[in-house]
């Protein structure tokens, strides 16, 4: 028993990681096929109520995919008439999710599947998934997705990321 518990731990720390970095990979595939499939711009942002984004606190409290006419302002925002496509909730405990600086809010992509500012720069960053669960060593409780200008994806289990919180 004493072999077995902590090994499911690590099993369940593990697995958790991996849904959460998967649904945020899954996300942005549908947003980038949205948006060339609509022929329009579609954003990713943090959202903690399903509703409207916010500039506040990490991408695990949950996101928003929306269809974005509108583009005002320097961040993604729902404004009126827009279409929420996908409504992703709040991720599990001991679980962190952070943008760079430049995807620290929102992803947008074009009706080309390229990423892009609210204004219309081409924009590139990446998103990194982070477990702070003990049970997990630092080559196993991190996940980086990259997301190049021209909207492509790429994901890889790196070993921890000085990003990455300590381990509670």
């Amino acid at each position: 028993m004493a072999i077995a518990v902590p090994s499911f731990r690590g099993t369940a720390a593990s697995n958790r990681l991996s849904a959460s970095a998967a649904e945020v990979v899954n996300t942005m595939a549908l947003a980038r096929s949205e948006a060339i499939r609509r022929g329009s711009r579609v954003s990713v942002c943090k959202s903690a109520d399903g509703a409207a984004c916010t500039l506040v606190g990490g991408w695990e409290q949950g996101w928003i995919v929306f269809v974005d006419t509108t583009r005002a302002g320097a961040n993604a925002s729902v404004d009126a008439g827009e279409v929420i496509v996908s409504r992703v909730g709040r991720q599990a405990d001991g679980i962190t999710i952070q943008g760079t600086a430049a995807l620290a809010n929102y992803v947008s992509f074009a009706a080309d599947g390229t990423v892009r500012t609210m204004a219309g720069a081409a924009l590139a960053g990446g998103l990194r998934t982070c477990s702070t669960l003990a049970s997990l060593t630092d080559a196993a409780r991190a996940r980086r997705l990259d997301i190049s200008a021209a909207g492509r994806l790429a994901s890889s289990n790196p070993s921890v990321l000085a990003t990455c919180p300590a381990p509670t």
